[in-house]
């Protein structure tokens, strides 16, 4: 018993494509859920980091402002202090208790007076804690500074050193920068006269006279490493750098005190951003440049990562309000829990790009399952196209499309490999029909060119007789007009008059043959024809004017008002000469036709008109109208006594070649009417130099 084997029945691409899509769909979702999961965590945990540091960038902020208002609530009281009594401006010791006991309550590092005859009084704070009194006055000596010792009860102590070769005048910043403002204001920093390795920034207040004399100057100062120092205690809790800087770039204080001061060529400078190496501070020179493009705003908080530890930078306008044209530059470090936070949302995105990954292999893998079929079918069909494309000695070579498909392509490619096999026999019966009409089609363009021939035989043959009579005929009309010319000088004898009626027959017989040979070259022009964008009112107005000049048409008036009114182009695509010569038979013809019969006064018109997709150009008289001769196309065929036959047949060759008509009727005023219709076209496109 033989086995029975069951060929497998194709499956539908359709379920196997949503098994394969609801796998790919659950990872993609998946994917894309713990991308987002993942891309929010880190959006909050950067937009907590951002809370973090406006925090601290406020609360620095705040502290700053209010260390900085001290020496201004100082100056004033000091300076209101001073006014209510001018006597007080000599009294040294008054002055030396009420500094002491200002510096005792206020965290400032000096608080000085200098008069305008060079007196100074100073109570300084040195970096213990120490406070000293600094005198310049008549009682310690002008021309030195004596630095004295405090008693705790706020009196003058022991001379301890004594700074020779002062200045007779204050030249310092605080006094002199004071002095030219002429009110209260913050000087430039500037290093002590008296110890240069110190640089500090202070706030005066000039003092006048009843007259607006200067009297002196009261002063307030901040020692730059006293405020470093300040700034480090502000930012101990927090793991990072805060910096203060000028315009310039130079530090004014920093949490890292010891980076504040440097040392160039043995003396001591204050540091610029550029000359720092810490990691982080190239960071903040980044922020800090980017701070200066956008002047009074904010840097963006930025994201950097400095050994490993990732931390918020930033740079802050400070200062503006009270005349300090400052920057605070941080970088805070991000917190343990948003360091744990943001590695599990690292875990996250490596889990989502797992997910998304399978995802691209299911659809590899299940892409490369529909195109080998389909790589078969185009196989199959580059080889159908070949066939095509290769020439078929009969009619019965057929096509044949065989793709190879089998029963694991899918049911929708096996039904579209049936459909392709089932439209190449389709075409296979419809190339045996269309062959079939071809060779009916070439048979009737044989008979095409063999016309076509035949009017260029004539055309040829035209041009032939006409170079055959025009030599011969140049002799006659010259030998005929030197005959008659001779005829008419005195001292000649005049030739009988029944001659000179024979000569002048001659010449006119001659010109009507030179007209026969303009109108055969007018023919074998149409065999060779070149067409260009043309305007038909130019070419025509041209045409009437060619043939007013001599002939019939000079002795009588043409009506072209239609042709001129109108300015229109009337855009055609043809030869020019050959339609002037066309233009011109027709205006002859009328004018030839009046000369023999006319209904009333003799009358000619001309017009151009748009008749839809055509421009019609036409020529009417009032003569005696067409012939039914004249409605045949046959040349040398004339109803005219002197008359060629080749006029009309011109005109028409000149309107095949142009793909146009000759329309034959009769004209409104009882002759006849003939019309040139052209194909219009569009206006050409214009030309532009190089």
């Amino acid at each position: 018993m033989a086995a029975r084997f069951r060929i497998p029945r194709p499956k539908r691409l359709a379920n196997r494509l949503a098994v394969v899509s609801a796998l790919q769909l659950l990872l993609v979702t998946g994917g894309f859920s713990l991308l987002s999961y993942s891309l929010g965590r880190r959006n909050g945990l950067e937009l907590s980091e951002g809370y973090r540091q406006n925090a601290s960038v406020v609360d620095l902020s705040i502290r700053l402002s209010s260390k900085l208002s001290y020496p201004i609530w100082i100056n004033d009281l000091n300076l209101n202090w001073l006014k209510a009594d001018p006597a007080r401006e000599r009294n040294v010791a008054a002055i030396s208790e009420r500094f002491w006991n200002q510096m005792r309550v206020f965290p400032v590092d000096y608080i000085n007076i200098g008069l305008a005859d060079g007196a100074f009084v100073g109570m300084e704070r040195t970096a213990e804690g120490e406070l000293l009194l600094n005198e310049d006055t008549p009682r310690s000596g002008r021309g030195s500074m004596a630095v004295y010792a405090m008693s705790a009860q706020g009196q003058r102590g022991a001379l301890l050193e004594r700074i020779p070769e002062m200045s007779a005048t204050h030249e310092e910043a605080w006094y002199v920068d004071t002095a030219k403002a002429g009110k209260p204001s913050w000087s430039s920093i500037y290093a002590w006269e008296d110890q240069p390795e110190v640089f500090s920034i202070s706030y005066n207040a000039p003092l006048f006279g009843p007259d607006r004399s200067l009297q002196g100057v009261v002063g307030v100062d901040m020692v730059l490493s006293q405020l470093s120092t300040w700034l480090q205690g502000v930012w101990k809790n927090r793991e990072g750098i805060a910096l203060i800087v000028e315009p310039n770039g130079d530090l004014v204080a920093c949490s890292l005190p010891e980076l504040t001061l440097t040392k160039r060529s043995g003396s001591v400078e204050r540091a610029n951003l550029r000359d720092l190496s810490n990691p982080l501070i190239r960071e903040l020179r980044q922020a800090f440049q980017s701070a200066a493009r956008q002047p009074g705003e904010p840097s963006p908080a930025v994201r950097a990562r400095i050994n490993g530890q990732a931390f918020t930078v930033q740079a802050s306008p400070w200062g503006q309000e009270e005349g300090l044209n400052w920057t605070l530059l941080t970088a805070l470090a991000a917190s343990p829990s948003n360091v744990a936070a943001e590695r599990s949302s690292a875990l996250a995105l490596v889990a989502a790009a797992a997910a998304l990954a399978g995802a691209v292999v299911l659809i590899s893998r299940q892409i490369r399952a529909l195109l080998d079929p389909l790589d078969q079918l185009e196989s199959a069909s580059r080889e159908l196209g070949h066939a095509l494309a290769t020439p078929r000695a009969t009619a019965d070579s057929a096509l044949h499309f065989q793709s190879g498909l089998n029963s694991t392509a899918g049911e929708e490619l096996i039904a579209l490999d049936g459909a392709i096999s089932e439209l190449v026999e389709r075409y296979n019966a419809l190339t045996a029909n269309l062959q079939e009409a071809q060779e009916r089609e070439r048979f009737r363009d044989a008979q095409t060119l063999a016309l076509l021939k035949d009017k260029l035989r004539s055309s040829l043959q035209a041009a032939a007789v006409a170079h055959e009579i025009n030599q011969p005929l140049s002799v006659l009309l010259l030998n005929s007009q030197l005959l008659l010319d001779r005829s008419q000088k005195p001292d000649r004898p005049e030739l009988p008059e029944s001659w000179q009626a024979q000569l002048l027959s001659i010449r006119q017989e001659a010109d009507r043959v030179v007209l026969t040979i303009e109108k055969m070259r007018a023919l074998l022009r149409n065999v060779q024809t070149e067409h260009q964008r043309l305007d038909l009112r130019e070419v025509a107005q041209s045409a009437l004017l060619y043939a007013r000049s001599g002939g019939p048409l000079s002795r009588l008036t043409v009506d072209s008002l239609e042709l001129d009114q109108q300015q229109e182009p009337a855009w055609i695509d043809g030869d020019a000469v050959q339609i002037q010569i066309a233009i011109v038979n027709l205006l002859r013809n009328a004018a030839e036709a009046l000369n023999s019969q006319a209904n009333g006064e003799p009358w000619i018109g001309i017009s151009l008109q748009r008749e839809g997709e055509h421009w019609c150009l036409s020529v009417s008289d009032n003569g005696p109208g067409l012939p039914p001769q004249a409605f045949d196309d046959t040349p040398l065929e004339t109803t005219k006594a002197t008359g060629s036959g080749l006029g009309l047949f011109v005109v028409r060759t000149t309107m095949e070649n142009h793909h146009g008509q000759l329309r034959c009727g009769s004209s409104p005023q009882g002759g006849a009417s003939l019309a040139l219709l052209f194909p219009a076209q569009a206006a050409p496109l214009p030309t532009t130099g190089d």
